[in-house]
C-alpha cells in the first residue's frame, strides 16, 4: 500500500493511545509495514495528547511537519494544536464536542471560537468532517467509547484497512469492554457511510 500518516488528538484521558494501539495492531495483521508514537502531553490532567501512526514504509514514528495525510481528533480545538502537521488538502476527522481541558477551564477565555477554528482549518484544507461522537458513543451505551466512533468514522470514509482486522485489534487490546468498543466503533463507521450515500 501507499503509505499513510495519521496524527491522532484529543484530551488526557479521551483515548488517543487506543486509537493509535488498535490501527497499529490492525495494520500488523495485514502485513503492512507500521510505526506509531504512543503520544506525548498531559495525558492524567486532560491536557492535549497527540500520537502518530504511519502505515506503510517510513524511517521513523514521527511525522515530519506538513506530510500527515489524515487528523483525527476527538476534541475539535485540539485540531489547532496539530494542524502544521496535516499536508495541504490532507483530512481532519474530529468530534464535534467542544470539552475545555486543562488550561481552558483555569482560563475559558483561551479557548477559540468555532469562527477561528474553522478559519484556521481551512487555510490548510477543505476536507473537514465533523462527527457527532459523544452522541453516537452514548447510544453505544458507553460515554468513554468517542475514541472508537471516531475511528469507525474516519475508516467508514477513508478505505484503509480490512474492517475483519480493525474489529480483531479492538477485542485483543481491552478484552473487557470489547462489546461496547466494537458497538461504539459501527456506529461511527455506518454514520459516514449512510452520509456519504446520501
Amino acid at each position: 500500500m501507499q503509505p499513510y500518516d495519521i496524527v491522532l488528538s484529543g484530551l488526557g484521558g479521551q483515548g488517543v493511545m487506543t486509537i493509535a494501539q488498535v490501527l497499529a495492531a490492525a495494520g500488523s495483521r495485514e502485513g503492512i509495514p507500521v510505526r506509531y508514537f504512543e503520544g506525548t502531553g498531559m495525558t492524567q490532567r486532560g491536557g492535549g495528547v497527540f500520537s502518530f501512526v504511519r502505515l506503510g514504509e517510513a524511517y521513523s514514528p514521527r511525522i515530519p511537519a506538513g506530510k500527515a495525510d489524515a487528523i483525527i481528533s476527538l476534541e475539535i480545538s485540539e485540531v489547532a494544536n496539530v494542524l502544521h502537521y496535516l499536508k495541504a488538502q490532507g483530512q481532519i476527522w474530529t468530534n464535534s464536542e467542544r470539552i475545555h481541558g486543562y488550561y481552558t477551564k483555569l482560563r475559558p477565555e483561551l479557548y477559540p471560537s468555532q469562527e477561528k477554528l474553522e478559519a484556521m482549518v481551512k487555510s490548510k484544507t477543505d476536507r473537514l468532517h465533523i462527527i457527532p461522537a459523544n452522541h453516537l458513543a452514548e447510544a453505544s451505551g458507553s460515554v468513554q467509547a468517542v475514541n472508537m466512533v471516531m475511528m469507525g468514522a474516519f475508516l467508514g470514509g477513508v478505505s484503509l484497512l480490512q474492517n475483519d482486522s480493525v474489529t480483531s485489534s479492538i477485542e485483543e487490546i481491552n478484552p473487557k469492554f470489547a462489546p461496547s468498543n466494537l458497538d461504539a466503533f459501527w456506529k461511527g463507521y455506518w454514520f459516514v457511510k449512510k452520509e456519504k450515500a446520501a
